[in-house]
Formats: structure tokens, C-alpha cells, sequence
């Protein structure tokens, strides 16, 4: 399979397919539009509009989430009309940005990259009454420089929770955990890498 290099390697067997979005530097942001069904063309530029309403709208909430990183993550989906493509600092990074995604678009965001592992879960809606396919979002960072679309068998088990979750998730949203199974995989390596290339 290609990239399954990037897959952790507790996760392959789960995986039906990956899907390689347009390397423009909205990649993060393509598969997160992909897994909602958006449009190819313009589907990134909701998910970052969307997300950044979301930072804009509950500030004090997500300054206390993301401490210092606020400002870069501001920064990052912040996009203007007519917008092709994105620079470095507008690159879709995991875990700063996996709560944000989650909570703006209602979605789990489940990061498959081997040594980083994680689960996102929104941190205010409660879950779905029925069904979770279209829930579940997973992707894959190849090489720090691009993202790619998982697409998971039913029914998978998840990473294990990001650990922030627990602190900041309202109490509407305890739901989410209890929808889906989680497997504790290798400890959590993200927190001791650099999110970009050096």
C-alpha cells in the first residue's frame, strides 16, 4: 500500500485506502474537507474559515487551550478571499491544531501518523444520536511535509484520546468518548518532534 510507511504500524490493518490531496500547502486542510464531502476546488477554504470563526468566536476558550500557540495558530487558518495555496506558517499542524479542527467542524480527527498517534474529539457538541462514519476523519503526515486522507474500516479502533480533551471538553461533549473504541498505541512522540521539516 502506498504510504503505509506513515501508518502506525498497530493501525495498517484498518486501513482501506489513502488518498493523496493536492500538495499545495492546504493539504491538512483538504482532508479534513474531503472526509465532510466539500467541493475539491474550495473545500480547504471552509475548513480554514470555519476554523478560524471558531478561534475568533470563543477566543478566551482557545487561548487557554492553546497557550502561547494561539497567535501562530491564528495566524495558520486565517485565509483571504481569493487564497491559492499556502505558505509554510499556513500549514496544517497536528496537535496544535486537532481540538480546533474537531470542535469546528463536529468531526473526530484521528491522526494515524506513525509515532503520533491521536484522537481529536470536539470539545462543546455532543456526539451524533446515530451513526459515525461521516464523524471520523483520519489522515497521515508523510515526512512532516504533507498530509493524506485515511480511509478506515468500520468500526476501527481509535488512538488513544489527545490528552487535553479531558481538561477542556464540556460536559455536552463526554459523549464522544463513549461512541467509539480506543486502543492505546505507542506513547505519543508528536510532543517531541518539531510539527515542520528542519
Amino acid at each position: 500500500m502506498a504510504y503505509g510507511h506513515c501508518v502506525d504500524p498497530d493501525l495498517l490493518l484498518h486501513v482501506e485506502g489513502i488518498i493523496d490531496v493536492l500538495a499545495d500547502g492546504n493539504c491538512g486542510y483538504r482532508c479534513v474537507a474531503h472526509g465532510l464531502g466539500l467541493p475539491d476546488d474550495d473545500g480547504w477554504r471552509i475548513v480554514r474559515r470555519r476554523m478560524y470563526d471558531e478561534l475568533i468566536g470563543h477566543e478566551n476558550h482557545w487561548r487557554e487551550v492553546l497557550g502561547s500557540g494561539y497567535e501562530s495558530v491564528k495566524i495558520a487558518v486565517h485565509c483571504v478571499e481569493n487564497q491559492v495555496g499556502a505558505t509554510f506558517q499556513e500549514w496544517f499542524t497536528l496537535p496544535d491544531m486537532g481540538l480546533l479542527v474537531a470542535t469546528a467542524v463536529n468531526v473526530v480527527l484521528v491522526n494515524l501518523s506513525r509515532g503520533s498517534a491521536s484522537t481529536f474529539l470536539p470539545l462543546r457538541s455532543a456526539p451524533p444520536s446515530t451513526g459515525h462514519s461521516r464523524s471520523v476523519i483520519a489522515m497521515i503526515n508523510d515526512r512532516n511535509i504533507h498530509w493524506l486522507r485515511v480511509l478506515l474500516s468500520t468500526n476501527a479502533p481509535l488512538p488513544s484520546v489527545y490528552p487535553s480533551w479531558v481538561r477542556y471538553a464540556q460536559d455536552s461533549a463526554k459523549g464522544w468518548r463513549d461512541r467509539f473504541v480506543f486502543r492505546d498505541i505507542a506513547p505519543l512522540q508528536l510532543y517531541l518532534m518539531p510539527p515542520y521539516p528542519l
